[in-house]
């Protein structure tokens, strides 16, 4: 529906103009009914081909003013979606980064020890107690 739509602005203005002018200056009207009226067709049936002949270039301009509209909401709909969800997105995003931020400024809080007082196995990176034995390397003051 997107692609049906993007263009909805420009095609329903410039349609909408160029059927007015049609109207305005009634050019299919004077190509079309010549034919019609030497087909020999009379009574209602002309009477009602001569009116849709006239009313043609209106009837469009009207469908290209409700295609317009239609795409205008349709594609601020469409951007609303989008960036609700976008937003989404980067909320769950940020909550992510927050979390990682907030266990890092924890432990940066403490202060720990370099080897397990317990059984000196190497302290690695971030680790609050020791792999080998369970002990907690935080230093308490």
């Amino acid at each position: 529906m997107y692609k049906f739509f993007k263009h909805s602005l420009l095609i329903g203005i410039i349609g909408a103009v160029i059927n007015l002018i049609l109207f305005v200056t009634n050019f299919c009207y004077e190509l079309i009914v010549p034919v019609i009226e030497n087909s020999g067709i009379e009574g209602p049936a002309f009477k009602f081909l001569d009116d849709l002949i006239y009313y043609t270039p209106v009837i469009f301009a009207v469908l290209f003013i409700l295609y317009l509209v239609a795409g205008q909401v349709y594609l601020k709909n469409h951007h609303e979606k989008a960036e609700i969800k976008l937003n989404a997105k980067n909320e769950e995003k940020n909550a992510g980064i927050q979390k990682g931020l907030d266990e890092q400024a924890e432990y940066l809080k403490h202060k720990y020890y370099t080897n397990c007082p317990k059984c000196g196995a190497v302290r690695s990176e971030n680790e609050t107690v020791c792999s080998f034995c369970g002990t907690s390397l935080e230093i308490k003051d």
